[in-house]
């Protein structure tokens, strides 16, 4: 016999499970839509592309598990408002943010074409890049420390070194470079993200890193990677990438640590002092292998020029 008591407690717990269970239904659904369209996209993007989609799905996947359940229909912009207040109380980077909105935008415009409805009252622009770029004579104190032989540090400031003198050259490339890029006194490779060649003459600088750092049985010209297999060498490179941004916050403190140091320093620095020099930016722009001048741009660093220095009093003299 089912007493009252049973049959109120049964009530209750089917009330609340059905509730759980439509919650779940519409979280799970609104989240499944934008992961299949993630997945039948993926052979369209670049693997760039495609993480930055599964990453803002993941992000959005967390949000609606704090915030509570919403279907796709009842998604609204100030649901995505919260999403981004959200992110940001979550210590995300006001750049990295806006990467997601922008993503998860495109994703909700090919799922129902409300994307840009969806997402008026958020950030998508890109936020101004924050300059990586060293000046000259920070280049010259890392050059100049005395740090022990085969540690970590001078290894560090070695590959440090041989991208600044590198034109640039990124990490990932700098690392995958092989002994048979290297013919007649310049490197040749090409860039992993855009597929542009780029030619590096070798001066004395750089040949005086070659010829410490190369491994002799070893087909690379840096001594980072030891296997030649996809999946291994990507392993490598991710512990490397560990241990050398590390020892780049220690190279920091030791010169001072007013300068944060990263692998994108030597990159940033190289173009800036280019631009400072007076280097075309055309020319700097086919040095760092971007496809035209304007991505250049993000990596010139805000500099003085005497010109708009004086600017100003040629003007005021005028009217005098």
């Amino acid at each position: 016999m089912i007493t009252l008591r049973t049959k109120i407690k049964f009530g209750i717990n089917s009330y609340f499970s059905k509730i759980f269970n439509n919650r779940n239904k519409y979280s799970e659904t609104l989240i499944h839509r934008l992961r299949q369209e993630v997945s039948d996209t993926q052979d369209l993007c670049k693997p760039s592309t495609h993480k930055n989609k599964v990453t803002a799905v993941n992000t959005f996947e967390r949000f609606l598990n704090e915030y509570g359940p919403i279907a796709l229909d009842d998604l609204t912009p100030d649901h995505i408002k919260t999403f981004e207040r959200w992110a940001s109380d979550k210590g995300m980077a006001p750049g990295y943010v806006a990467l997601h909105m922008r993503t998860l935008r495109a994703l909700f415009n090919r799922i129902n074409g409300h994307g840009n409805e969806l997402f008026k009252k958020v950030r998508t622009a890109n936020c101004q890049t924050e300059k990586k770029a060293v000046s000259q004579e920070v280049i010259r104190h890392i050059r100049g420390l005395q740090l022990p032989d085969g540690s970590s540090m001078a290894l560090a400031r070695d590959i440090f070194l041989f991208s600044f003198y590198g034109m640039g050259i990124p990490l990932v490339d700098a690392v995958m470079l092989k002994k048979s890029q290297l013919r007649n006194g310049c490197i040749t490779y090409q860039r992993q993200k855009t597929k542009r060649q780029v030619k590096i003459k070798v001066e004395p600088e750089l040949e005086q890193l070659l010829q410490r750092l190369t491994p002799k049985d070893s087909p690379y010209l840096l001594p980072v990677l030891t296997s030649t297999n996809g999946t291994e060498v990507r392993r490598e490179y991710k512990c490397f990438y560990q241990r050398y941004m590390r020892a780049l916050r220690g190279i920091s403190i030791k010169i001072g640590g007013t300068h944060r140091l990263t692998s994108y320093t030597p990159r940033h620095s190289w173009a800036s002092i280019a631009y400072q020099k007076g280097v075309n930016i055309n020319v700097i722009a086919r040095a760092l292998g971007h496809a035209n001048a304007n991505i250049t741009l993000i990596y010139i660093k805000e500099i003085s020029d005497p010109q708009l220095e004086n600017a100003n009093q040629i003007v005021m003299q005028a009217i005098q």
